[in-house]
């Protein structure tokens, strides 16, 4: 997936632009001005889906934190698809945490914990000052949405939090968490090739998901200091204008029960935060935001509109965008699993593969491809033992779900896998019910 413009202000009597790529196409719907919604829904469906955490990943953790921080990056035309987990920042996250749990309190700039060494106390004071920190829940993707909800009364004059989710010269981070207290890594700045962009909203312009909001959340954007002036509270002026399907208004604007520019180095740089007094998110209702009293960088008049339109992604329909986007995607697993010269690896990884739930939404020749592909090797004897051992050793696996933590059931499970390690020798799910015999046996001492 290569990146698209995001965050072009749609301003009166200007056109705009969008680059699409091969797995975020050009493709939009009839009634869907791409002035007015730079994503059809039908992708947006579609990459929600595909950004969703892995249940199978290696290390759980990081896929939850990740990939939901990529889910509100995409959905705010942020770059999204090349950021990464990324061990030394997990380091200060972790350290940060740590030194939050040691004195009970969050902070971003700690005194030096008793007992606690001057070369791992300079790691948690540089990872408290680098940091998002959050206290009570410590769930990653709980975390990223507290971070990007930000609007109770002591974040909500900066949404700071918010702004360094959203940062677009973000390229990696990392999640970790002790005890009640957990971090997200914030300050990275790698990115050298950032698209064009103009502004970050969130809500985020266009299609806006319901469950990805809330109706205490405050509103805010970022405009990019590269092509506008430093705005001014008192010369800014936020509405935000109820309109039906032909985008004619609905009443007048909501009233505001808060209002302020903050123009500190949080993420991307000035914010400009709203909040409407008595708002509850609907799906399918509409709203027109415009942002007065800003200039240009050469200090031209400009105004900031844009469209969001509250859906329930859940229920929208499938798309020939979806399909694509699910083709692309699977296609790029797909050939990844082909070049695999390891032909045990190869047969393991399109059987997994031909499971994917999702992949009914894409190409359906791209599971005939992989079926034939299962076929051929499959004429090969060892091969044959490998797809055996391989659904075999799934069924032993169940039984072990399903013992829970009687103990008597673990033991008769312990010694299913060392049966099955010793009838199914030299193969690679042998291998791993050996060591789901050593484990349970550890265990259950």
């Amino acid at each position: 997936m290569s990146q698209r413009f995001f965050g072009t202000a749609c301003r009166v009597g200007c056109s705009l632009l969008v680059l699409c790529s091969a797995l975020v196409p050009a493709i939009r719907a009839a009634d869907a001005d791409p002035a007015w919604y730079p994503k059809p829904l039908g992708e947006i469906k579609a990459m929600l889906q595909v950004l969703a955490p892995q249940r199978d990943a290696a290390d759980r953790m990081k896929e939850m934190y990740i990939q939901r921080l990529k889910i509100y990056r995409y959905v705010c035309d942020v770059p999204f698809e090349d950021l990464a987990w990324d061990d030394h920042c997990a380091t200060l996250a972790e350290k940060a945490s740590l030194v939050c749990s040691k004195l009970d309190k969050l902070t971003h700039n700690p005194e030096k914990p008793a007992g606690m060494s001057d070369e791992e106390y300079q790691l948690c004071k540089r990872g408290a000052g680098e940091c998002n920190l959050f206290m009570g829940r410590t769930h990653p993707s709980g975390c990223v949405d507290g971070w990007m909800d930000d609007s109770d009364p002591s974040n909500i004059d900066r949404v700071g939090h918010r702004r360094w989710c959203l940062n677009p010269r973000m390229l990696k981070s990392a999640f970790g968490t002790v005890g009640k207290y957990a971090a997200m890594y914030a300050f990275d700045g790698s990115r050298r090739d950032v698209p064009a962009w103009d502004y970050v909203a969130y809500p985020a312009r266009g299609y806006m998901p319901i469950d990805l909001f809330g109706g205490r959340h405050a509103w805010s954007i970022s405009p990019n200091m590269a092509h506008y002036a430093k705005p001014s509270k008192g010369d800014v002026k936020a509405t935000i204008q109820p309109v039906n399907e032909k985008l004619e208004h609905l009443g007048g604007p909501l009233k505001l029960d808060y209002f302020n520019v903050e123009t500190s180095g949080f993420g991307s740089g000035p914010a400009i935060i709203f909040r409407p007094e008595s708002f509850a998110v609907k799906a399918d209702t509409r709203f027109k935001v415009t942002i007065e009293g800003i200039k240009t960088k050469d200090g031209k008049p400009a105004t900031i509109e844009y469209l969001v339109h509250f859906v329930d992604v859940r229920k929208a329909s499938d798309s020939p965008e979806g399909q694509k986007i699910m083709t692309a995607y699977f296609r790029k697993q797909l050939d990844a699993i082909q070049a695999n010269a390891d032909r045990p690896a190869r047969l393991e990884a399109l059987l997994a593969f031909t499971e994917e739930e999702l992949l009914k939404g894409a190409d359906p020749a791209l599971l005939k491809e992989a079926r034939t592909t299962i076929a051929e090797l499959l004429k090969d004897p060892a091969l044959r033992k490998e797809q055996d051992a391989a659904q075999r050793y799934k069924q032993v696996t169940e039984l072990e779900k399903k013992a829970g933590k009687n103990k008597n059931q673990l033991i008769a499970v312990a010694t299913t896998y060392r049966d099955f390690a010793q009838f199914f020798k030299g193969t690679r799910a042998a291998e791993k019910a050996a060591a789901d015999f050593e484990r349970l046996k550890k265990e259950l001492q």
